[in-house]
């Protein structure tokens, strides 16, 4: 017994130590099953191989694996994370990548390119041989989106303060700054979707208030999208002034679906009907 009263364990043998190399070896290669399972939702999503049982990819999910819409989108998005981290090149990052679904979790969050930048950042903060936790990534998540939110709101003010009224901007700065103070909070008083959702319905109901806001890159046509209708594809775009999806027409851009409640909402039915080959002829 040791003098803090512990009972003292004997050494392990060189067959224990074999073995439990053995077994964290195995540990190693389930977690990365994460990956792998992923992979392949992700590929039966994409190709829509669930027709041949199922209508739809979360039915099929359902039926076969028991496996919820949004599990079975987080195993994809995941896997996804895996693929952009495996990317690094750093000898930092050399042989480290996410060993679970819960460490790639909060990754999802961050564009293709912030993912392994971020990911970057917890090696280097625990160093090659350090311990890598779901916390530790979640907690380097938050620190960078949060300075991206304050540098986007402080930009915001700013470009506020030199192209509108003195009134508007004082009102504009509470308003921002109240934002970053709830988001301090973790949103506890105001939601995050409450907040999103109230700017999204305001935004929309301003842009009717008036004459139709063309933005900028669809002004006076296009060259190149001119091309693109004649080589046989369908152009869409996304109006975030409105929360519609519009189609090229031959009157111009008009309403194909929507509005949408929210800007989200908007951009995920966008992101699925791009991915809808129907839409290319030829």
């Amino acid at each position: 017994m040791s003098k803090t009263g512990e009972i003292e364990l004997p050494q392990l043998t060189a067959r224990e130590k074999m073995r439990m190399v053995e077994l964290e070896r195995r540990i190693v290669q389930d977690f990365g099953a994460f990956f792998r399972v992923g992979q392949a939702l992700a590929e039966i999503n994409d190709s829509k191989l669930y027709r041949a049982s199922h209508k739809t990819f979360e039915a099929y999910c359902k039926d076969l694996w028991d496996m919820a819409r949004g599990t079975a989108h987080r195993y994809i998005a995941a896997a996804e994370v895996m693929e952009n981290v495996s990317k690094l090149e750093t000898n930092e990052g050399a042989g480290l990548l996410p060993v679970n679904e819960a460490q790639a979790r909060p990754l999802t969050r961050l564009k293709p390119d912030k993912q392994a930048e971020v990911w970057r950042s917890v090696v280097n903060t625990v160093g090659h041989e350090g311990k890598i936790t779901a916390s530790l990534v979640e907690k380097a998540v938050k620190g960078y989106l949060g300075d991206k939110i304050t540098t986007t709101v402080r930009q915001a003010q700013e470009k506020v303060r030199q192209t509108s009224s003195a009134e508007f901007a004082e009102v504009f700065k509470k308003f921002s700054e109240q934002i970053l103070e709830e988001r301090k909070s973790n949103y506890k008083y105001t939601s995050r979707g409450f907040i999103i959702n109230t700017l999204d319905q305001l935004r929309a109901d301003l842009a009717e208030d008036g004459d139709l806001i063309d933005e900028p890159a669809f002004q006076g046509g296009s060259d190149d999208a001119n091309k693109l209708k004649r080589a046989g594809f369908s152009l869409f775009r996304a109006d975030r002034t409105s929360l519609t999806i519009k189609h090229s027409g031959p009157r111009g851009w008009e309403k194909y679906s929507g509005g949408y409640k929210t800007i989200k909402e908007m951009e995920d039915a966008f992101k699925t009907l791009l991915q809808d080959d129907m839409h290319l002829r030829g």
